[in-house]
């Protein structure tokens, strides 16, 4: 796990959510084991699992970042994935 995901792992939102920065949320990019994770409008989701998102690219979606503008897929998408947390 990347510094800022280690730095970052204690912060809770509600619910046991953690509350991300954009330089923390660059530290889940599944390099060295880390989860891989995107921000959407705020909301941050786990991506680890899905398979079409394995490796962290598609779609020019990359995981460790804010894809809020790349995302175009519906909402139907979204509630399938684990959401880990909010971006501040």
């Amino acid at each position: 796990m990347s510094d800022a995901a280690t730095r970052c792992a204690n912060k809770t939102h509600d619910e046991g959510h953690k509350v991300l920065t954009q330089a923390e949320l660059r530290g889940y990019d599944g390099t060295d084991g880390a989860p891989e994770y995107i921000a959407i409008h705020g909301i941050v989701y786990d991506i680890t699992n899905v398979n079409l998102l394995k490796g962290g690219k598609h779609h020019g979606v990359a995981s460790g970042c804010d894809v809020s503008e790349l995302f175009v897929h519906n909402q139907a998408i979204l509630n399938r994935l684990k959401v880990v947390g909010k971006l501040v």
